[in-house]
């Protein structure tokens, strides 16, 4: 009992680790984007440096990509990272992608705030740049040796192509810090008095069955489904830090914590882009995950600073971890 005690512990420890690690590489994203003074401290006091993208990816995909890395040049959304050190008490990995979220004042990331909310972030160029480059170190160094983390925005295009390996049985592991779950169902919700919830759930649920059977033989449903298993069966643990104030991400609380996927498909089918007819791929939709939770009852934090990457580097955060399931593990 004493043993597995302090197996639970240490690896707790490993993980309130790791976030106060992904948190500052992250922050160093931002600081370096804004041009802020001495940006590369977040990084270097934690012994990672920033690898250019050009000694990532091969001639061949520089020039195949090169409209999509001009495209990252001028947003400066993420930067990859490598650890400078050999040594084990880091508990980080040897390769870390990090994304910043939404700088209001940029017009490129209102633009892909509003993908998020229609499901189509899948069209950015910031999705094929940030596919390309995570494959390219998955390739080079092995799954295991690669992790990606973001914030908001790129917590978002973070678990859309983590999800995606993930599919194709490798499970790099992400740790996303405030990840929207604000498409634009979630969002009609949210204007819609709670005793008309169920009855918004069934209409869009059964007008979205009855396009998918009509127009493409219910593939869209079933190839949802067949996506969900398989991310179970890929055994995709993706980390959630989720403050339950912050209106944009806490709809994962409720998304995990109630019902499973066998008594309700919208855990694993998002209905509402088949309402209105066109095709998307969804980054917030999968059986299983890490919860990092902040509390109501525990935090006073007010709902405008809530969304804020710097609470997750907060000493007094609480670093238990539950571990979620919306279907039996195969």
């Amino acid at each position: 009992m004493i043993s597995n005690g302090n197996e639970w512990q240490d690896l707790e420890t490993t993980r309130i680790t790791k976030r106060r690690i992904y948190g500052r590489l992250v922050y160093g994203i931002y600081d370096r984007h804004n041009s802020k003074e001495r940006y590369q401290e977040w990084w270097t006091a934690m012994q990672y440096k920033l690898v250019p993208l050009a000694s990532v990816l091969s001639e061949y995909e520089q020039e195949k990509y090169k409209d999509a890395l001009r495209y990252e040049g001028r947003n400066e959304y993420f930067g990859v990272f490598q650890l400078t050190t050999n040594s084990p008490s880091t508990n980080a990995l040897k390769w870390v992608v990090a994304i910043r979220g939404t700088e209001l004042s940029k017009v490129e990331d209102l633009r892909n705030n509003f993908r998020i909310v229609f499901e189509s972030l899948n069209l950015s160029q910031l999705t094929t740049i940030l596919d390309v480059v995570v494959r390219r170190l998955v390739a080079q160094h092995g799954y295991q040796s690669v992790s990606v983390t973001g914030h908001s925005l790129g917590a978002a295009v973070g678990l859309l192509v983590c999800r995606r390996l993930a599919l194709e049985r490798c499970p790099v592991e992400g740790h996303f810090f405030n990840p929207p779950f604000a498409h634009m169902k979630s969002l009609v919700q949210r204007l819609i008095p709670r005793v008309l919830e169920p009855t918004s759930d069934s209409v869009c649920y059964g007008i979205a069955r009855l396009k998918s059977v009509l127009l493409d033989g219910d593939t869209a449903f079933q190839r949802a489904k067949r996506e969900f298993k398989t991310l179970a069966e890929a055994r995709w643990y993706p980390y959630l830090y989720v403050n339950e104030y912050d209106v944009l991400c806490n709809k994962y609380l409720k998304h995990f914590e109630h019902g499973s996927a066998d008594d309700d498909p919208e855990k694993y089918f998002s209905s509402f882009p088949h309402i209105i007819f066109w095709e998307t791929e969804s980054f917030h939709l999968f059986p299983f995950a890490y919860l990092n939770t902040i509390r109501r009852e525990r935090h006073i934090i007010g709902r405008f600073t809530a969304h804020k990457l710097r609470i997750w580097l907060r000493s007094d955060v609480p670093g238990r971890f539950q571990q979620v399931e919306l279907i039996q593990r195969p």
